[in-house]
């Protein structure tokens, strides 16, 4: 039992985990800002963000702590760089739209994927009907 309570510690020593919260909260003030300047701020969406938000930082702290009993923290590693490159895209995503300039190569591999996932969804919806 007390080789689990030790491997806790060890979990919090993790830098990635400190990396993913920075950019966690950031991206949180981002999109804050960006519903603001767009005038489309929901509390419903806000909410449902940051409770996804919390999840995904107590997912990712919950399995650095399993893979640490196993000594298998590249596994949770990964997992955390994941979602540190995640939330990455989602502050230029935001920074963006929030009218900010980002360069161009940058804002036009977001218009390719905007473009094929509403292609994607348009095929998706032909496809129901």
């Amino acid at each position: 039992m007390n080789h689990i309570l030790i491997k806790i510690e060890t979990v919090f020593e993790n830098d990635y985990l400190y990396v993913l919260l920075i950019f966690l909260i950031f991206d949180i003030i981002t999109g804050t800002l960006k519903s603001f300047i767009n005038n489309s701020v929901y509390s419903k969406i806000n909410k449902k963000g940051i409770t996804t938000h919390i999840a995904i930082f107590l997912f990712t702290t919950f399995f650095s702590w399993v893979f640490s009993i196993f000594n298998a923290n590249e596994y949770s590693n990964i997992i955390i760089m994941f979602y540190i490159a995640s939330y990455g895209l989602s502050i230029i995503e935001n920074i963006g739209q929030m009218g900010l300039p980002i360069p161009k190569w940058l804002s036009g591999k977001f218009k390719v994927l905007q473009d094929e996932m509403n292609e994607e969804v348009k095929n998706e919806t032909e496809r129901t009907e």
